[in-house]
């Protein structure tokens, strides 16, 4: 009897160690070096401001992921009705409580957090080059200087009950041209 007692508790034992190994070594399905982000920002308007990006992804997305662009003061998402096959427009513009949660920990510290809403988008799970563009407009009356225009990428993805999201930036090049 004690044998088996003894057999028991080491298989036990042994399980709940392959558990826990299992489990610290959990990872995302995509990391921020599996997503490749590059993006523009030029002046079309007084109160206007057009943004392509280039988002390459190398790996499927198994979670749920937005895209967030960040111009502090500026906002209003607009995305062309023209049909033009280089771009893709996604279904949707806005966020979930879920995802901000994670971008806003992500942001904390920072004076962009002072903002209230933030409006993402979503591109195909799949691996792949997804481009699009967009219009951003003021927030207020007065149109505040662009600086320090962010695009942010957040993957949100639960496993077993771990956390494992995230979040990548990468700055918008300006574009500087005059306008007539």
């Amino acid at each position: 009897m004690r044998r088996s007692t003894i057999f028991w508790l080491t298989g036990i034992a042994i399980v709940i160690v392959a558990a826990f190994i299992v489990y610290n070594n959990l990872a995302p399905s995509v990391t921020a070096q599996d997503v490749n982000m590059k993006g523009t920002i030029r002046q079309t308007a007084t109160d206007e401001y057009e943004v392509q990006l280039t988002i390459t992804r190398t790996k499927e997305d198994k979670g749920q992921h937005t895209v967030y662009p960040l111009v502090p003061g500026w906002g209003s998402i607009s995305f062309d009705d023209k049909k033009d096959n280089r771009f893709i427009r996604p279904t949707s513009v806005g966020s979930t409580g879920a995802m901000e949660e994670i971008f806003r920990h992500a942001l904390q510290g920072q004076s962009s957090t002072a903002i209230t809403e933030f409006a993402g988008f979503s591109i195909p799970d799949a691996v792949g080059t997804y481009k699009m563009r967009f219009t951003i407009h003021p927030l207020g009356e007065e149109a505040e200087l662009i600086r320090q225009p962010m695009i942010y990428y957040v993957h949100q993805e639960k496993l077993l009950g771990k956390d494992l999201s995230w979040v990548s930036g990468e700055p918008l090049e300006i574009i500087k041209e005059y306008l007539e």
